[in-house]
């Protein structure tokens, strides 16, 4: 069985309702009112949010707009005075995301296109193509680690301490759920791989501190590990697949969305040359 085959006959329908959603959340935005007009079309409205957002992107608000992401929706320093427990639960959850999502794309780089296309071997593909490189399997297994200690963090708040401005916030339990499902099975994947393969991995594999060891104690059980990899993978990414799906439809993709929006707006607006007296705008 092609597991990859199967893997993106999941996976693009999964990318078509994402950006499908994407867009139905946005025709509902386009009911309100964009740049404080109300009373234009719905193709007024995108066409000035497009252009808005270029201007925003091509300008020299985009380096203060990158900083207060990076600052304040990153970072966060006014929820880590406010709250220090939930400011550590969303940089763990958020950091490790991104760092899994970077290294994903850097390994599809690598193994899809400057390999197989370009015929290109480097020090980049040399990392990133090989899981057992000692940069991929670290920053992998500590990335999987992160997302799980805020996952939990945010279990806890929400189930055993029960605090009371829970009731209130952002909180998508479905897609922190699905999240713990997808880290779970992406170690006992990567636990299966590195038994099947264990005889055959380089020494930097052991740089996976978390699932090396565990599969150095189990990979002389009698089990079909390689099928059971391959099981889990597939798992793993339709899990995966069903999240890239369901972020459109959720409470995370409006929260993050309207911190983006606040974001542009609290920029300052570039301000129009005026004219100098006595100078026509034919001279101009």
């Amino acid at each position: 069985m092609d597991i990859m085959l199967v893997f993106w006959l999941f996976h693009i329908p999964a990318m078509i309702v994402f950006v499908a959603g994407t867009v139905f959340t946005l025709t509902i935005w386009l009911q309100g009112t964009v740049n404080g007009r109300g009373d234009i079309s719905a193709r007024r409205k995108l066409f000035l949010l497009i252009r808005s957002t270029l201007a925003t992107i091509f300008s020299a608000r985009l380096g203060a707009l990158l900083r207060v992401l990076i600052w304040d929706g990153a970072i966060h320093p006014t929820l880590f005075r406010a709250h220090k427990l939930r400011w550590t639960a969303h940089f763990c959850v958020f950091g490790g995301i991104v760092l899994l999502t970077i290294l994903s794309g850097f390994s599809f780089i690598s193994v899809d296109i400057m390999i197989p296309i370009f015929k290109m071997d480097n020090l980049f593909t040399s990392i990133f193509a090989n899981k057992d490189h000692a940069i991929t399997a670290f920053l992998n297994e500590f990335g999987g680690l992160v997302v799980m200690v805020g996952l939990m963090i945010v279990i806890v708040r929400r189930y055993v301490i029960r605090e009371l401005d829970m009731r209130t916030r952002m909180v998508d339990m479905q897609i922190i759920v699905l999240l713990v499902v997808i880290m779970i099975s992406g170690y006992l994947a990567e636990i299966c791989r590195l038994s099947f393969e264990f005889e055959e991995l380089p020494a930097t594999a052991a740089y996976a501190f978390i699932g090396y060891p565990v599969a150095s104690l189990v990979r002389t059980a009698p089990l079909p590990w390689a099928d059971l990899h391959d099981w889990l993978f597939l798992f793993h990414a339709i899990f995966s697949s069903v999240v890239v799906a369901y972020i459109p439809f959720s409470k995370f993709f409006h929260a993050v969305a309207g911190a983006i929006i606040a974001t542009v707006n609290s920029l300052p607006r570039e301000e129009t040359p005026s004219v100098p007296a006595g100078v026509t705008h034919g001279q101009v």
